[in-house]
């Protein structure tokens, strides 16, 4: 994954923006341990010998076409005949027979 130093810097200052307005010395640890998470990703990203390209230009995707689907549907007609029978004499014609 190719990471912009821009996107990454960006990120970096909203964190130490969020660093400053908190109050609580364990918000602060928090944000400044994300700042140094940040900064592990730009650094190793360049010692892999990554770019420090921003991402690439979006490729608009190509419009998916889901094939025609030429399905009846079929109409199931329940008689007298087949209505099930139980034991305790429902008949399964309600919601409300379980």
């Amino acid at each position: 994954m190719n990471i912009s130093h821009v996107s990454l810097i960006n990120k970096m200052e909203q964190e130490l923006l969020k660093a400053k307005k908190a109050e609580r010395p364990q918000n602060i640890r928090e944000h400044i341990n994300s700042i140094k998470a940040l900064c592990e990703v730009m650094l190793e990203t360049e010692s892999a010998g990554y770019s420090q390209q921003s991402f690439p230009k979006e490729v608009p995707a190509q419009q998916m076409t889901m094939p025609a689907v030429n399905q009846q549907s079929q109409s199931v007609r329940i008689t007298e005949e087949s209505k099930l029978e139980t034991d305790d004499g429902a008949n399964g014609d309600s919601l409300f027979e379980f």
